[in-house]
């Protein structure tokens, strides 16, 4: 099938760059202590994340409890909730899929840690748990050292199996690569393998220590006693990362019909904030120079062309829209399609 016979807006990933970005980020950990555990909540494609597996992921990272389940209903032996869950309903959740497969999920209190122990009982599981430490982001997380010790020990004393700690640095994520954000990413890094070593001293093993992304992972990755990187949008690679410099190729796009038409200057097409996000900014218009995004609505979008360059957009023709933020845009839709020279060669189903 070719992909001028879909009906638009429809989610494109180019095969030859995404495989690209397989290949590489599996490159790069190939021979490392370090190993890639890729973040589910990117692309949410279970073919992707066996994809991902089978290019040598030790398992697969996820956002939320919906997320792991799905991971778990595809068979993914090792998965770890990179975020803190709340409440009986859901530790109750957590427990019952811990029967089935490793999965690990943050903690950050001793409130949620008690939630998750008296699930562990009434459930008769083993729910495994990383202590999840703020290395700068400021959003969940106990401070370094002494509060990570602390809620270690708890976990320990409650029944619960920890196997780790993480810290994001997502607040270094959007940062370009330069000597003095590289070198903000290792003071993260050595807070998360100090605090391990702290932790150690009291004989309570720390078998992961997991942070960075698919903006750090170069500089995380290297340092030494960091075990798992948590990257996720290197795969489908979005408008923003690359823009930050990082060195994917860039892979995901809207395809579109243009649907109105004023002069040669203005356009409409059918992709508005409904199929692709304009969260981060607007998408950019792939292979025509002198086109872009004036404006996202609920089902449009506004096209400028430049009235001194010869190119003019007609009604009825398709143009492909550069995804600026893959995470929110990929989730507004149920299919992903492969292509490759202009066909259609795999379908990926988006799980919710």
């Amino acid at each position: 099938m070719k992909v001028s016979q879909l009906a638009t807006p429809v989610l494109l990933v180019e095969l030859d760059a995404m495989e690209f970005n397989l290949n590489r980020m599996a490159d790069f950990f190939r021979g490392k202590r370090a190993k890639l555990r890729p973040h589910f909540k990117n692309h949410k494609v279970p073919l992707l994340a066996w994809k991902q597996l089978r290019a040598g992921a030790n398992g697969i990272t996820c956002a939320t409890l919906r997320e792991a389940e799905i991971l778990v209903n595809h068979g993914v032996e090792s998965i770890l909730i990179a975020n803190e869950i709340a409440g009986d309903t859901k530790a109750e959740h957590l427990a019952e899929l811990s029967r089935h497969t490793s999965l690990m999920v943050a903690v950050d209190s001793l409130s949620a840690i008690r939630d998750l122990a008296r699930a562990q009982r009434s459930h008769k599981a083993q729910i495994e748990v990383v202590v999840d430490i703020d290395i700068g982001l400021g959003r969940c997380g106990v401070r370094p050292g002494e509060a990570a010790l602390r809620l270690a020990r708890s976990a320990v004393a409650e029944g619960l199996r920890l196997r780790g700690i993480m810290g994001y640095d997502g607040h270094l994520q959007v940062l370009p690569q330069s000597p003095d954000r590289d070198e903000r990413v290792r003071a993260g890094s050595k807070s998360l393998v100090d605090s391990a070593a702290l932790i150690e001293s009291e004989k309570i093993p720390v078998s992961i220590v997991s942070t960075g992304g698919t903006g750090t992972f170069m500089v995380s990755g290297e340092y030494s006693g960091i075990s798992e990187i948590q990257a996720g949008s290197y795969l489908l690679m979005d408008t923003l990362y690359l823009d930050r410099g990082a060195s994917f190729q860039r892979s995901l796009t809207v395809l579109t019909t243009v649907i109105s038409t004023r002069g040669k200057t203005h356009a409409v097409v059918d992709c508005g904030v409904k199929a692709i996000s304009g969260e981060r900014g607007f998408p950019t218009v792939k292979g025509l120079s002198a086109v872009k995004v004036s404006a996202l609505h609920a089902e449009h979008a506004l096209i400028e062309v430049d009235s001194s360059h010869p190119e003019t957009l007609q009604v009825g023709q398709q143009i492909e829209l550069w995804v600026r933020y893959s995470d929110a845009t990929v989730n507004l839709h149920s299919l992903l399609y492969g292509v490759r020279h202009g066909q259609i060669e795999e379908v990926f189903r988006i799980e919710h």
